[in-house]
């Protein structure tokens, strides 16, 4: 996949990593057929051949236990190799496209996303600190402090119990 032969791309590694998520009554997962993986990839500026649905689900897979801490660098090596930029003047600016091979292609975009959410304070996209939540979230806050994807849900919830718990502790 050559970026410059597609219209500019929504970002794509959270809602990546938020695509699948086991439920108390199953799975949801945006990727599950053939047809929802296409369309999902069309969606974010992919193509939705077989190759590239393959290699969504694939780096899927290596993704979430990767941003969980549960893995390292290592397992990024696949789509770090495929990966070739390359450099046009358009317009009098130069502009840079990502060149990789289709099964490659979602996986260099999420990579490239992740490399830029990294900050000397830390990284921008972490999974949510309720740990019954398997969301991912990207904190955009200028003190890099979010802990929950939703305040409403689980920040919320996460503070009840925070307070219940003092409570009955005092309570004792």
């Amino acid at each position: 996949m050559n970026d410059s032969d597609t219209e500019p791309s929504t970002p794509v590694l959270l809602d990546l990593v938020n695509s699948r998520l086991t439920l108390s009554d199953g799975v949801f997962d945006e990727l599950d057929t053939d047809h929802h993986a296409r369309e999902w990839l069309r969606a974010r500026g992919g193509r939705g051949t077989p190759a590239e649905i393959a290699g969504a689900r694939r780096v899927r897979d290596v993704l979430v236990p990767f941003l969980r801490g549960e893995t390292g660098s290592d397992v990024l090596a696949p789509w770090l190799a495929g990966m070739r930029k390359s450099a046009s003047l358009e317009e009098g600016r130069l502009v840079w496209s990502l060149d990789v091979a289709d099964e490659l292609a979602i996986g260099a975009r999420a990579i490239e996303e992740w490399n830029a959410l990294q900050t000397p304070t830390g990284s921008r996209i972490r999974p949510c600190a309720n740990p019954e939540c398997q969301h991912f979230l990207v904190d955009h806050s200028k003190a890099n402090s979010r802990r929950w994807h939703s305040m409403e849900s689980c920040g919320n919830r996460m503070k009840s119990r925070r307070h219940y718990a003092k409570s009955r502790e005092l309570a004792s």
